[in-house]
């Protein structure tokens, strides 16, 4: 192979890689962030559930509390696959934020 063909197959992989590494960073990141998303607004409605149904009366309500009193399975996180504590709140003051412990 003569030099050139090497310096040409060189500049388009660099090319390609310049654009491939960050496009896949970029949709990993954003898929994650969907997945975490998810999590938290499928755990805040079944607070928002209880809340309104007046089953649940403080303002912080826990995920041991809205396992027992909803139909809401044990939750994870995504990305890291721990579970969340029991000792986790939703917190009705401040606009159902769900805060993890």
């Amino acid at each position: 192979m003569s030099k050139n063909k090497i310096l040409i197959y060189a500049t388009m992989l660099i090319i390609i890689l310049t654009i491939a590494i960050p496009s896949t960073y970029k949709v990993i990141k954003k898929h994650n962030d969907r997945m975490l998303t998810y999590t938290t607004k499928k755990i805040i409605e079944a607070a928002k559930d209880c809340y309104y149904n007046e089953s649940c009366v403080e303002n912080e309500i826990t995920l041991k509390e809205i396992y027992e009193k909803t139909s809401l399975n044990t939750m994870s996180n995504p990305i890291t696959k721990k579970i969340y504590s029991e000792e986790s709140y939703v917190d009705v003051e401040r606009n159902f934020t769900f805060i993890e412990k």
